[in-house]
């Protein structure tokens, strides 16, 4: 049997701390019981941070996304 891909949706974390975004996406994470495949720090050309971030399934990666994107809402 083959696994699906991963799915990488890119989070952008504008004029905010490395450890703030962390702790807010870990945070997110652990309350949902979601594991990623990957997190990475991404290059970005705004003041800030970004994240590459996989997920196993597609349904994870969107509610993460939702969640996390700038159009996106700040609460759960």
């Amino acid at each position: 049997m083959a696994l699906d891909p991963p799915f990488t949706i890119r989070i952008e974390k504008p004029e905010t701390a490395l450890a703030d975004a962390m702790a807010e996406m870990r945070i997110w994470l652990d309350k949902h019981r979601v594991q990623p495949v990957a997190f990475k720090i991404a290059m970005t050309g705004f003041p800030g941070i970004a994240f590459d971030i996989q997920f196993r399934s597609e349904d994870e990666a969107h509610l993460f996304e939702r969640q996390f994107s700038l159009a996106g809402s700040s609460s759960d």
